[in-house]
């Protein structure tokens, strides 16, 4: 899919250019708005458009496959939401290094939402990790707390599953009860 392409360069390219003003006027609010336009591009669209087709071809009303569109974007987007946020507080069998983005000087959206919460000198420190690339295990763990202490990490975390369980609200009524509703809704 093309969007999905776009949404990845996008992702690479990422948004430091940004920054600079960012970390000096302290608002997060565009940034978070293009991050999850980014994660929209890279994982919510793709699945919002498998879940339409399968709709289609199950023969669903209008209703029920727009409840499935909006549900498996959720997903889609909540999937890329928690994957920064795993980034941060580790993965399962270490399958990635924790703090990785961080390393490789990434912006995602535990950092947009961070900017809001810290005061300059907060953002200006955590700023010059990012930029730097440092690969250095306590420059990363600092960076970490800091998103964990100023409750960022935790704000993406409620986020993705906010965005879930509304989804799933508008969905459930739409659908009757089956052995597959039951699936999807444990996926």
């Amino acid at each position: 899919c093309g969007l999905r392409h776009a949404g990845q360069a996008i992702d690479i390219d990422g948004f430091s250019q940004l920054m600079p003003e960012i970390v000096k006027q302290g608002n997060g609010e565009l940034l978070e708005k293009r991050i999850l336009a980014v994660h929209r591009l890279k994982s919510a669209v793709p699945a919002s458009s498998l879940a339409r087709l399968g709709g289609i071809l199950g023969k669903g009303t209008t209703a029920q496959i727009e409840g499935l569109e909006n549900y498996f974007e959720a997903l889609g987007l909540a999937f890329q939401i928690v994957d920064d946020v795993l980034n941060l507080r580790g993965f399962e069998k270490d399958l990635k290094s924790r703090g990785e983005d961080i390393a490789a000087g990434k912006i995602t959206l535990p950092i947009a939402k961070a900017v809001s919460r810290l005061t300059l000198e907060e953002r200006q420190q955590l700023w010059e990790v990012l930029s730097s690339k440092s690969t250095e295990p306590s420059a990363i763990a600092a960076a970490i707390e800091q998103l964990e202490s100023c409750g960022a990490i935790q704000a993406c975390h409620q986020q993705a599953t906010e965005l879930v369980e509304s989804a799933w609200q508008q969905l459930d009524a739409l659908v009757p009860d089956s052995d597959v509703k039951i699936r999807l809704r444990a996926f």
